[in-house]
């Protein structure tokens, strides 16, 4: 059962606070209902929001391409998971690629990403000649990282480590977060990772570059457990504010706070006991405070694997261009002109699993009902859910309720 949207000269619809050029289709599965935009190749990638448009145009080039390229490979690989069992090639968040329609894109610099996306159609990255898995990530600090040594995964000639121009330019290039040894221990145990036993140690194992990935080795009382690099950052993000909002997240050295309880998987871990303070022998035991904290100096933000958006920006601030960026990360890919390889439109994942959609019209559109025009839809707010035989759309407050809509369910 579906129910598509399809914009007339040039309407929009709006979908949880994002605008779309559609078409939207909305259709019906045992977990409510999923909606999905299918868009031009050209039309996807200016709805993509992973850089700001007001950087440098050759790193605009060069996300460009990347974001092309990544989403080739996607598409070839063809559908799986969530995107099978939905319907759509490629979802809409930073899962994927984040991708926002035409929100930002008819807004405030928006030409400049359009013109890049244009001035670099057709462009991919290609290995041995296939697209690459073109992985990128915020920053990465004073270098990124191998493939190998961040996933679970074989080495690929493409994403091994390189040089990035970012400390002392990039706002995350270098941090620090500290905690006592209490909420570090309470942080991991929030993640089901329980430490037996008092904090005697943290030992950070980080085999040579490209020899695999970094292990934490937490030391107690009652012996030592492991703990993989990722798996921490995930434990810290996931609990540290909810437990510690007075600790995390930290702040850099001129006072403004980090995005994420711990940023990256590139850091170095120190246990640090103090020395007593003259008072604590007079206290009884149970009252004096534990002195000892975990201090953790890190480097970059995200996966840290591929291209680093800052270290892009620097390299273009620099005078280097899009094609010297690019194969600089990607060590070993070439840029090439893809041809048919790049699908003609995407299906893209905007939402599902949910009991409402709502979505909002400005412009002419016409509804679809499993591929069959029915009627043009007025303007204003309209609300599609789940019914027993279909799927039930409806006119919200003061949208006006077409007659032919009100209550309507398909199939018939």
């Amino acid at each position: 059962v579906s129910v598509e949207l399809v914009s007339v000269d040039g309407a929009t619809l709006t979908y949880d606070g994002r605008t779309y050029a559609g078409p939207l289709l909305v259709t019906k599965h045992p977990d409510g209902l999923a909606i999905t935009e299918e868009a031009p190749i050209e039309q996807y990638l200016h709805g993509i929001a992973e850089m700001p448009f007001a950087w440098p145009s050759e790193a605009l080039a060069a996300q460009a391409v990347a974001a092309r390229t990544y989403l080739t490979r996607r598409v070839l690989g063809g559908r799986s998971g969530d995107e099978e069992t939905y319907r759509f090639d490629i979802c809409a968040t930073n899962r994927c690629q984040v991708y926002r329609g035409v929100q930002y894109v008819n807004g405030e610099y928006g030409e400049r990403w359009r013109q890049a996306v244009d001035e670099t159609e057709d462009q991919i990255l290609t290995f041995g000649g296939r697209p690459i898995e073109a992985v990128y990530t915020s920053m990465v600090g004073s270098r990124s990282r191998s493939n190998q040594d961040v996933w679970a995964s074989a080495a690929v000639p493409y994403l091994q480590a390189v040089d990035s121009p970012e400390v002392g330019i990039a706002p995350y290039a270098q941090w620090t977060v500290a905690v006592s040894a209490e909420e570090f221990v309470e942080i991991l145990a929030a993640d089901g990772m329980t430490v037996g036993g008092g904090l005697l140690e943290v030992e950070v194992d980080d085999p040579p570059e490209g020899a695999g990935r970094t292990t934490i080795a937490v030391v107690s009382t009652q012996g030592t457990d492991s703990i993989l690099a990722p798996a921490m950052k995930g434990a810290f993000n996931r609990h540290g504010e909810d437990l510690f909002p007075d600790a995390l997240p930290g702040t850099l050295a001129d006072g403004r706070e980090l995005p994420e309880a711990l940023l990256s998987y590139t850091y170095d871990i120190t246990h640090v006991t103090l020395p007593p303070l003259p008072i604590d022998h007079l206290l009884p035991e149970e009252e004096r405070g534990r002195r000892d904290f975990v201090r953790i100096d890190g480097e970059g933000w995200g996966h840290g694997v591929g291209m680093s958006q800052w270290g892009a920006r620097i390299m273009a601030d620099e005078g280097i261009n899009h094609e010297e960026i690019l194969t600089h990360y990607y060590t070993g890919a070439s840029i090439e002109v893809a041809g048919d390889v790049i699908p003609e439109t995407v299906v893209v994942g905007l939402d599902w699993g949910r009991s409402v959609i709502d979505v909002t019209v400005e412009g002419s559109v016409e509804l679809f009902v499993n591929g069959v025009p029915f009627v043009s839809l007025p303007e204003g707010l309209w609300r599609l859910r789940p019914a027993p035989s279909g799927i039930a759309v409806m006119g919200v407050g003061d949208t006006p309720q077409h007659i032919g809509l009100i209550e309507r369910r398909w199939p018939f």
